[in-house]
This record gives C-alpha cells, structure tokens and sequence, in this order.
C-alpha cells in the first residue's frame, strides 16, 4: 500500500474572513503548502480567543481541491456575524489533509 501524504496548518488568527449575507462569513483555506496530489480529505475546526464555541459549520468543507477548501460559519442563534468579530476574536482554521490521488 502507498503512503500517504498528509499535511496541517491554521490559518492566521482573525484574518480572511469574508462576509456571507447578513448572518454569516467564510474563509478560503490555503492548503498549498502541504503540495497535495489529488483533492484531500480535510477535516476542520475553528480556534479562537472565545465565543467559537457557539459557532455552527465549523467542521463543513466546501470546494476542497488539492490547494485548499472553504468553510462558512455562522451563530447557532443565526444571529449577525461580522467579519470584525472574527478579527477581534482571532478566529482561525485548523486542517488537516490526507491526501486522494
């Protein structure tokens, strides 16, 4: 059986995001670094400085290719959230990727 490539990394805290509609924002992931072959399979969270945890989407991937994927979130409340609190709270992505070919 071949090895696989894997590879991790985060994004950079509160940086990236992306306003989605009035509730929600996202953020593109860069998985460049990790030079996949094919598209991996990612599994995600979001870290923060606080309030993350009342996020919901954290760990949907969409689009994933072998140079990244993209995540939206949004308050379990479906209340606003702003790119701003992202920023103030330092929310970031963590990945990890296993490579597909």
């Amino acid at each position: 059986m071949p090895t696989l490539r894997t590879g991790a990394g985060q994004t950079r805290p509160g940086e990236g995001w992306v306003a989605y509609g009035a509730n929600g924002i996202y953020i593109d992931v860069n998985t460049s670094a990790a030079k996949f072959a094919g598209a991996p399979i990612y599994v995600s969270s979001v870290g923060g400085s606080g309030t993350q945890w009342g996020l919901v989407g954290t760990g949907a991937i969409y689009s994933p290719t072998a140079t990244g994927f993209r995540v939206y979130v949004q308050w379990r409340d479906g209340s606003a959230l702003a790119p701003a609190h992202a920023q103030q709270f330092g929310f970031h992505v963590n990945w990890v990727g296993v490579d597909n070919p």
